[in-house]
C-alpha cells in the first residue's frame, strides 16, 4: 500500500508564497522609491537647463543688442568723419577767399605811413635781442619804395618794385620777415635801374616768399 504525506509539502507551499509576497512588497516600495527620487531628480534637472536657457537667452539678447550698437557706432563715426571734412572743406574755401585780401592789407600797412607789420610784442623783442638789426625802422619814410609787380600761386609769391637805396629794400625785406603772414623772404636780385622823367637813380629789386593764411 502506498503512502503519500501531504501535510509536509503543504507546509513548504505556504512558507514559499508569504516569502514571495514579502520580496514583491520590497521591490514595490524600492522601486516607488527609485521613481520619487528620479522624478526629484528630473525636476532639480529641468530647473537648472531652465536657468541656463533663460541665461543663453538674455545673453543672445545682450549681444545683439552690442551688434545693434556697433552698427550704429559705425554710422555715427562715418557721419562725423563726413561732417568733418565738410567743415575743412569749407574752411579752405574760406582761407582762399580771405588769405589775398589779409595779404594786400598786410602789405598796404608795411607800406604806409606810421605803418608796420603784424608782429606780436613778445616776438619782436626776442628777435631783437637776437639781433639789434633785426627789427624794422618806426621812422623810416615809405614813399621811399614802391612795388610794380605782386603775383602769388599756391601761396609762393613773387614781388618786384624800386627803391631809392638798398637800405630801403633792406627795410621792406625785414618788415615782411617779421610779418605773420610772410615767410621764407629771400632777395632774389637788385640792380641800378632810373625812374621817372627825370632818370632818378633808384634800386631795382625782386624778392621771393610764402604767404601764411
Amino acid at each position: 500500500m502506498i503512502r503519500i504525506n501531504l501535510l509536509p509539502e503543504a507546509k513548504r507551499t505556504v512558507s514559499t508564497g508569504g516569502s514571495t509576497q514579502v520580496w514583491g512588497i520590497v521591490y514595490l516600495l524600492a522601486s516607488f522609491g527609485w521613481g520619487v527620487v528620479l522624478f526629484f531628480f528630473y525636476l532639480n534637472t529641468k530647473n537648472t537647463l531652465d536657468e541656463q536657457r533663460a541665461a543663453n537667452s538674455s545673453l543672445e539678447q545682450e549681444i545683439a543688442q552690442a551688434k545693434a550698437k556697433s552698427t550704429n557706432i559705425g554710422e555715427v563715426e562715418a557721419k562725423l568723419a563726413k561732417s568733418r571734412q565738410l567743415e575743412d572743406v569749407v574752411k579752405k574755401l574760406q582761407t582762399a577767399r580771405q588769405g589775398p585780401t589779409r595779404v594786400m592789407l598786410e602789405l598796404s600797412h608795411i607800406l604806409s605811413e606810421g605803418g608796420r607789420p603784424t608782429v606780436s610784442a613778445e616776438r619782436l623783442d626776442a628777435v631783437r635781442r637776437e639781433n639789434p638789426l633785426a627789427g624794422f625802422n618806426a621812422g623810416w619814410d615809405v614813399r621811399r619804395l614802391w612795388l610794380t609787380s605782386f603775383t602769388e600761386a599756391d601761396r609762393k609769391c613773387a614781388i618786384r618794385g624800386f627803391g631809392k637805396t638798398n637800405e630801403d629794400v633792406a627795410e621792406f625785406l625785414r618788415r615782411l620777415s617779421l610779418s605773420e603772414l610772410f615767410q621764407k623772404v629771400t632777395l632774389q636780385s637788385t640792380s641800378s635801374a632810373q625812374a621817372g622823367t627825370a632818370n632818378v637813380n633808384v634800386v631795382s629789386f625782386e624778392l621771393s616768399c610764402q604767404v601764411r593764411y
